[in-house]
């Protein structure tokens, strides 16, 4: 089972958007995927609900549970619940125990997608522990450019820190890209300059169909209307580059 973790210690960079677009489409390649809801604000358990297990995902982080794939569906979801928070004050045992669970699973699913929090605690590290491949989205406005050095120091420390070398990071992702704004182009040719090995090759530009897929728990594609059709042809543009790039040989950032 390949764990892919969609990380950013920033909200609002379109990291749940992505995280459940990615297992529709995964699940429609016909992969078995487990979701992981790991931010206590619970977007993408309300947007993959259908789906809900019957392990939630701060269960998850005590030792010896075992998933239990639905075996009616694709998609298995581990939902977040309230109790998530206090994960982030419990024992530094706990940061490994994740990656432990998804190792028990592994015969059941062939991806995991894990959605994080905008915080880097204890839960975040684990589900950087637990990865084998780690995917940032970011938003092209300064304050997110700013943090791109500190969030690669992020995941390269905990690579090291916990011997996760193998790890693949996949890249930055520029997510809800205005592409008719002067500032956001430039910045992502800035972004480009100075860490252009970094950056995923392939944007999610902004589009009104995000939204309303969102809150009809839908693919984006499966709406019909024309922004949401085009919406939908870009994203799986994306989605397809992230999952070749998860069938290759995984090697460390």
């Amino acid at each position: 089972m390949k764990t892919i973790v969609i990380n950013n210690q920033k909200g609002g960079v379109g990291k749940t958007t992505l995280a459940v677009h990615l297992a529709w489409f995964m699940a429609e390649a016909d992969l078995r995927v487990l979701v992981i809801d790991v931010d206590a604000q619970s977007n993408a358990s309300d947007t993959l609900r259908h789906y809900a297990g019957s392990t939630l995902a701060a269960d998850l982080f005590k030792p010896g549970i075992r998933i239990v794939r639905r075996e009616d569906e694709g998609l298995t979801l581990a939902p977040a619940d309230s109790s998530l928070t206090d994960l982030d004050r419990s024992s530094a045992a706990a940061i490994t125990t994740l990656q432990e669970n998804l190792a028990i699973a592994s015969d059941q699913f062939d991806a995991c997608v894990i959605d994080t929090p905008p915080s880097l605690g204890l839960r975040s590290v684990g589900c950087l522990v637990a990865a084998s491949h780690v995917l940032a989205p970011i938003y092209l406005e300064d304050y997110s450019i700013k943090g791109v050095k500190g969030l690669m120091q992020t995941v390269i420390g905990v690579q090291r820190r916990y011997g996760r070398q193998d790890t693949k990071f996949l890249g930055l992702l520029p997510s809800n890209f205005n592409t008719k704004s002067p500032r956001q182009r430039t910045h992502l040719e800035q972004l480009l300059r100075e860490a252009g090995k970094y950056v995923f090759p392939g944007q999610i530009v902004a589009r009104d169909g995000y939204a309303e897929a969102v809150a009809e728990r839908l693919p984006v594609w499966k709406l019909k209307r024309r922004s949401a059709q085009e919406a939908g042809r870009e994203i799986r543009d994306v989605l397809a580059k992230i999952v070749a790039q998860m069938d290759e040989p995984a090697h460390g950032a």
